[in-house]
């Protein structure tokens, strides 16, 4: 799959604003490393102390925890810029233009780890082995049930005993499941993002449910650290060289965005939707192949013929459904990365004109209610599953397109 990369959109712009760009992002770094870690963490300490770190935000929590590490990647990121500006479209003995994108996108990827919510992440990973678990348990109550039916006295007996025991372990982690729903639910609350225990637990049984979780987290942690650039400008007075610091680092964030959104863009172009069209063409293959097979049939045989053709039609409806799901994410994603784009190339362009740091403090909050209508276009449609079993096919279904 060949991704849509950032390299295209600088390259978009016009021959001066590429240049004023590359200049403007290499003036003065050297001084913005050693200094710019210093002002953060004064803005940061003072919400921290007068409110106290654990009544903020989980995003601005995280955006003052993890600003150290990201801070060194913003670094990373001009340095290989710079490198990137210099190298050829193409070289045979030493690195190129795309190599040197494909370093930006590892450093891209690192700030999203850095900023991917722990808590979240780990509740998903619990739901997914738990459920795991389950099918596990459930299958081995399945088969002593079937034991007991031929079974005689104390083998019998025994068997029930067995079962019994399997549904019991499989009630505990009903339960440990609903708790890590639940931790989900509220986590997701804490940033901003208020849904459900239905919506949550139709979220968490889809494919790209980590994407989704990670994106809900990790963009309003941008919106925070976007927020304190405007600060720090703002304070900065006619420091224009701070504020053009503060701005290229602004721009970082905007390129982490369009990253994700790229990335999460592909994997479902190139990825699931693709997988989802194999899984419906084999499962409308079967069933051409049942209703052969039952016109073929003996009498005796039609009834059970007609109970497969029922379940696998709920299958293939879930598959539609699946799809149409997947298409809408696809549809929401791409409106709201050409939305942001367009935010990005006048972040590029202002990055090389603007003459004052009032001026780049205004855009940076004009730019972050961006964030806002981004996330909204960006949401999926979490209806909740109106019966189990269509739930256990969409279980079944994400298993399959992994």
């Amino acid at each position: 799959m060949k991704k849509i990369t950032l390299l295209m959109c600088i390259l978009m712009l016009p021959v001066s604003v590429q240049a004023d760009w590359k200049e403007s992002l290499s003036t003065g770094w050297n001084s913005v490393k050693n200094t710019s870690s210093k002002v953060y963490t004064d803005l940061i300490e003072d919400d921290a102390e007068i409110e106290g770190l654990s009544t903020l935000s989980a995003a601005r929590q995280k955006s003052i925890i993890t600003w150290d590490k990201m801070e060194d990647r913003f670094a990373d990121i001009i340095e290989v810029k710079e490198d990137k500006s210099v190298a050829p479209e193409s070289a045979f003995f030493k690195k190129n233009k795309a190599g040197y994108q494909e370093d930006i996108d590892d450093l891209l990827g690192d700030i999203y780890a850095i900023l991917n919510d722990d808590i979240v992440k780990e509740a998903s990973n619990s739901i997914t082995q738990i459920d795991s678990k389950m099918l596990d348990l459930q299958a081995k109550a399945s088969q002593q049930k079937s034991k007991s039916v031929i079974l005689i006295g104390e083998e019998r007996q025994d068997a029930l005993q067995k079962q019994q025991e399997y549904e019991n372990d499989i009630e505990v982690y009903q339960q440990n499941r609903q708790k890590m729903i639940e931790a989900v639910q509220a986590r997701l609350d804490d940033f901003g993002t208020e849904l459900s225990f239905e919506q949550v637990e139709a979220l968490l049984v889809r494919v790209n449910a980590d994407d989704i979780l990670a994106m809900t987290t990790v963009f309003p942690v941008i919106s925070e650290i976007a927020s304190s650039f405007a600060k720090i400008t703002a304070a900065s007075g006619e420091d224009l060289n701070n504020a053009k610091k503060y701005y290229s680092m602004y721009v970082v964030l905007l390129e982490l965005q369009l990253y994700i959104q790229e990335r999460y863009i592909g994997d479902l172009k190139y990825k699931y939707l693709p997988r989802i069209d194999e899984l419906q063409s084999k499962q409308n293959s079967l069933i051409n192949s049942t209703q052969q097979a039952q016109r073929n049939a003996s009498s005796k045989h039609k009834v059970s013929y007609s109970l497969n053709l029922k379940s696998q039609n709920t299958t293939l409806q879930a598959i539609k459904l699946y799809k149409v799901s997947m298409q809408q994410d696809l549809n929401k994603m791409s409106k709201a990365h050409a939305l942001l784009m367009q935010d990005y190339t006048l972040a590029v362009n202002t990055l090389n004109t603007v003459t004052m740091s009032s001026q780049v403090s205004s855009l940076i909050t004009d730019s972050n209610q961006l964030f806002d209508r981004i996330m909204a276009l960006q949401a999926p449609e979490l209806v909740p599953f109106n019966n189990i079993q269509m739930q256990k096919e969409f279980s079944a279904l994400t298993e399959q397109i992994k």
